[in-house]
């Protein structure tokens, strides 16, 4: 006879969980956070995971029964349970997303197993000791963050680039485990691991592991049993690495805490994980300490404001001096027509001054491909992607038009279909333009390209950035890849190719964005012995955020960005959820959305904007409006969120045409 019921969801996108009954024989092993076999709807048995445990039965329904626990190596421990539960309701996710993201697949199941090598009591590897090295401003800004940690669960490290920040983790981080404690160090994109982790080995041995979506499923298991079992005490990693199942977690390091690869776009869930982490570091009573040479706007704000400990390290290490700063104005080179009009002789010079002194060179272009679209110059035709509402963009290499948002793939047309044109030109420039002309400029440079066409392959960006380390490469073009975190003696010269596409992006964040990137990738140069030198290519060499730039004053672009989101109501003095709506009848999105946002202004009045076409509206065949609502401190983001769930529901109930599809964003980026 049942004597107990279990609280279980399950990996799908349904709302809730699901209450199953305990058999007799598995009273007193199924708890919470245990992985258990259940049947499920009219599809076969899958696995769940136990988020509470009791006597109640359902109220005025049948109950089915857990078929079997999986064994208790492969569960939970509560501390993530609460952590699942918890992104799950504030980034308005279903249970069951938050749990397919956080168990890998596989690692429920039996077997597998990993030996457990303990070599003290509490089964951790025994850390090396190659203490990190301070020297005295690193020591006191050291002794600063910890004396900030005994009062504030969060602490920002604002420091310029080549200050010294990493070795200051390090020391925090021997500290914790010192104490017995585990330690995660956060990284916004795979490629910054690889330098990373030799660092961190030097110290930790292999006591530290990395987790990433780059590994194959079985290292990804084995990372996760022996963070489970508390054999591998410190871990590098990306976003996912928060759903670990650390088992006492007494720091979290978020490097590069500004990057906008912290937040978790598509699929559900939509979460951040700077801001999950300072939550999971709450669970486990640890403390969060976040650090960056340009930090957001949101948590500079925040640490300014008290909420944060804040600590400032404004002197790079060794007084290396910050790099010459030189605006190269693109407009005269244009007009001149004479040389490569992508390069302006002030970059041109700086690169062959470079090559002739053995000096290594980055060029940054925040755009793939060849060309980002192809124009007929007779009628002016442009090929644009049929399932999306944009060009494509011009893969020479391939010889082929790709669309970036749905990867269709396509011939390039002899011919103009409109007038019959043979005189298709290309439009623009990408990384791989780039890569073509400065290998006929520089024709004895060896030459390579990091975006995402080059990196798909598993270790490819590893190749490419110790290619670099060891000076087999003398010039590396790339995306926002190389922008952040990266670390080479000999790289003097950075080049930003096109300032303007960054400054002049239709989005309250822009220049916000433009600053971050052109200071990060700027901070690559002249890290060691020799100054560096950056040249930044623009049209508009009088724009605001180019002076601050080239100033390097983070304070006056923070001061007047915050002023001007305080007063037209944009983080962080309100939080916003984005609502998305999709269909793919035009005519029954507009309906459902004007619908639902009326529905919403019903109840939250004027916090309600839209809906309106985003930027791209349409993305694989589906129309897209959005719908934007502002929680200012008069409203109750929880009741928010209420609203929100329950005429979404409304909506999706109603009959109509076609699929819908709804999901809220809460913090988009």
């Amino acid at each position: 006879m049942n004597k107990g019921f279990a609280d279980i969801i399950i990996p799908v996108a349904v709302g809730g969980s699901f209450t199953y009954g305990i058999p007799v024989d598995l009273l007193g092993t199924v708890r919470r956070g245990s992985l258990v076999t259940v049947p499920f709807r009219q599809s076969s048995d899958t696995i769940g995971l136990v988020i509470n445990t009791h006597d109640t039965p359902p109220s005025g329904m049948s109950f089915r029964e857990i078929i079997s626990c999986l064994p208790e190596e492969a569960s939970v421990n509560e501390k993530l349970v609460e952590f699942i539960m918890w992104v799950s309701d504030y980034y308005m996710a279903y249970p069951g997303e938050v749990m397919k993201a956080a168990i890998p697949p596989g690692s429920e199941l039996p077997g597998n197993k990993v030996k457990r090598r303990r070599k003290q009591e509490s089964g951790s590897d025994e850390v090396l000791t190659l203490p990190a090295r301070l020297n005295a401003l690193q020591t006191d800004v050291s002794g600063a963050i910890r004396n900030l940690f005994k009062e504030q669960e969060v602490v920002l490290l604002h420091g310029v680039t080549s200050s010294g920040k990493t070795e200051i983790y390090i020391h925090h981080m021997q500290e914790q485990l010192a104490a017995g404690r585990q330690v995660l160090y956060m990284l916004p994109e795979i490629a910054l691991t690889t330098q990373i982790i030799e660092r961190l080995r030097k110290h930790f041995g292999s006591s530290i592991g990395v987790f990433h979506s780059r590994l194959t499923p079985s290292a990804r298991r084995e990372v996760w049993k022996k963070v489970s079992d508390g054999t591998l005490r410190a871990v590098l990693g990306v976003r996912s690495s928060l759903f670990l199942p650390f088992r006492d977690l007494g720091l979290i390091i978020i490097d590069e805490e500004h990057d906008s690869s912290y937040k978790q776009y598509d699929p559900a869930p939509r979460y951040h994980a700077r801001d999950a982490a300072m939550i999971l570091a709450r669970i486990h009573g640890g403390k969060t300490l976040l650090g960056s040479a340009t930090p957001s706007l949101e948590s500079y704000h925040n640490a300014t404001v008290g909420r944060y400990g804040l600590v400032e390290l404004m002197t790079r290490y060794g007084e290396v001096m910050m790099p010459e700063m030189i605006i190269a104005d693109t407009r005269s080179t244009q007009k001149s027509r004479k040389g490569v009009t992508h390069f302006t002789p002030r970059l041109l010079k700086a690169i062959g001054e470079a090559l002739d002194n053995e000096e290594q060179v980055i060029l940054f272009q925040n755009r793939r491909g060849f060309s980002p679209f192809i124009m007929c110059p007779d009628c002016g035709w442009v090929p644009q992607c049929t399932n999306c509402s944009v060009s494509y963009t011009y893969h020479k290499s391939i010889g082929r038009m790709i669309c970036h948002y749905c990867g269709k793939s396509v011939r390039l047309p002899a011919e103009c279909p409109e007038c019959g044109s043979t005189s298709l030109t290309t439009k623009g420039f990408g990384t791989e333009k780039i890569e073509e002309e400065i290998k006929i400029m520089f024709p004895s440079a060896r030459v390579a390209r990091m975006d995402q066409d080059t990196t798909r392959r598993r270790n490819a960006a590893s190749e490419i950035l110790t290619d670099f380390a060891a000076g087999e490469t003398d010039i590396l073009i790339g995306t926002q890849m190389i922008s952040k975190g990266l670390d080479f003696e000999r790289l003097t010269v950075v080049g930003v190719l096109d300032a303007d596409n960054m400054m002049h992006f239709p989005d309250f964040r822009a220049f916000e964005r433009s600053f971050q990137l052109m200071a990060q990738v700027s901070g690559r140069a002249g890290r060691r012995t020799r100054r560096g030198k950056v040249i930044i290519q623009t049209a508009d060499p009088a724009h605001m955020v180019l002076r601050q730039v080239l100033k390097n004053d983070y304070q006056a672009m923070c001061r007047y960005q915050l002023e001007e989101r305080s007063l037209f109501g944009y983080p962080p003095f309100v939080r916003i959820i984005r609502i998305v709506i999709r269909h793919r009848d035009l005519e029954e999105l507009n309906i459902s959305a004007s619908r639902l946002a009326e529905s919403l202004k019903k109840h939250l009045g004027s916090k309600v904007l839209g809906p309106e076409f985003p930027l791209v509206r349409q993305v694989q065949k589906w129309f897209i409006k959005t719908i934007m609502i502002k929680i200012d401190n008069s409203l109750s983001p929880s009741r928010v969120k209420e609203v929100i769930r329950r005429e979404i529901d409304n909506e999706m109930k109603r009959t109509r045409q076609g699929i819908l599809r709804i999901h809220a964003d809460v913090d988009p980026q």
